[in-house]
């Protein structure tokens, strides 16, 4: 990682985590790649404008990105950022970017970005909402037209991210093994095609069909769940603020209480 002298401690912490995050993130895809990436951390916001004006045809993310020429994160200064809590989530996220580059020189986009959304931990409800919300309004469109651009409508590459995640998340879900093999199908041709259909004997042509198929039967459930997560998200604020009600309640009560217990015995007395 390659930072300014003012920036090292941040940075060094930054890639003792990324590092944990990357062997955790390789375990699971059950592949393991030797090939190093570098991350470079802007030492303020012009450098970063500038480094996005040369380097990035698509800004997905406002904080980071990466470059596949150079195999380099370019990192936005954490001081100029709002939240620093998701730097380690979009550090491993373009990492991903960095894996799937150099397994393969034609992965289609939607694996692509699906593999960095769903394996970074991005996939929230919102993105899940968003996706059924679109999905609904018929703003969703198949995998297979989402091999190599982005929607050309900005406010659906929620919904792009959103449905990529949870294609990978069906993959790894529902064909692990298959998964696994994708990664030692690559070859050293690196056509993603043919690894796929060695890998999960379908072209990705049919995978999409299929996954279409799947996600007109099971958006359903996807609503139910993020609303079911949403509700459960909701409620311990609900019951907190429900408490503090309560002890205010409970408060005034015994003031009142009190207020009476201090008439009443005069009154006592004085008819005595």
């Amino acid at each position: 990682m390659f930072a300014e002298a003012k920036d090292t401690t941040a940075a060094f912490q930054f890639i003792v985590q990324l590092d944990k995050d990357i062997q955790s993130f390789q375990k699971s895809v059950g592949s393991y790649l030797d090939i190093p990436v570098n991350v470079i951390i802007a030492p303020d916001n012009r450098v970063y404008d500038d480094w996005v004006q040369k380097h990035s045809t698509i800004l997905e993310h406002s904080s980071g990105f990466y470059n596949r020429r150079n195999k380099t994160i370019f990192l936005k200064n954490p001081k100029y950022l709002k939240n620093i809590s998701n730097i380690h989530k979009l550090l491993l996220h373009e990492y991903i970017h960095h894996f799937v580059g150099s397994f393969w020189k034609d992965p289609p986009l939607w694996f692509n970005e699906g593999m960095a959304v769903f394996f970074s931990n991005n996939m929230g409800i919102e993105r899940e909402l968003n996706f059924a919300k679109n999905y609904i309004l018929g703003n969703s469109l198949p995998l297979e037209k989402m091999k190599k651009t982005y929607p050309e409508n900005m406010i659906e590459w929620e919904s792009f991210y959103a449905k990529s995640g949870l294609a990978v998340k069906y993959l790894y879900s529902k064909k692990r093994g298959s998964f696994y093999l994708l990664w030692d199908k690559a070859g050293t041709t690196g056509n993603f095609e043919r690894a796929f259909l060695n890998s999960f004997f379908m072209t990705t042509r049919t995978f999409s069909d299929q996954f279409e198929d799947y996600s007109r039967t099971h958006f359903r459930t996807e609503i139910l769940m993020a609303s079911s997560g949403l509700i459960w998200g909701v409620l311990p604020l609900i019951l907190i603020v429900g408490v503090i009600r309560k002890k205010i309640k409970n408060k005034k009560t015994v003031e009142s209480w009190g207020d009476n217990i201090d008439i009443v015995p005069e009154e006592i007395n004085g008819e005595e």
